[in-house]
């Protein structure tokens, strides 16, 4: 498991980082996909509206992380 960790800035491991990029992987992949049939089956349509909600929701949990561990740390 922890080959599957990617390392924050500080050198530490980061399970929030690593949920972040592969959240934004699959978030990127379906917008490219969105509205092509693939396997068969259609994929639904996204609107750049949702893609940035959704970039949004997901890039806040790692923002909210970083600034925690800041304001922990006493560094400004």
């Amino acid at each position: 498991m922890s080959k599957l960790m990617l390392k924050d800035s500080r050198g530490k491991e980061s399970t929030t980082l690593s949920f972040v990029v592969i959240a934004f992987l699959v978030v990127v992949i379906k917008f490219l996909f969105a509205g092509l049939s693939v396997f068969g089956s259609e994929v639904p349509a996204m609107s750049g509206y949702e893609f940035a909600l959704a970039i949004g929701a997901v890039l806040s949990i790692w923002q909210y992380r970083e600034t925690k561990s800041k304001t922990a740390s006493g560094d400004d």
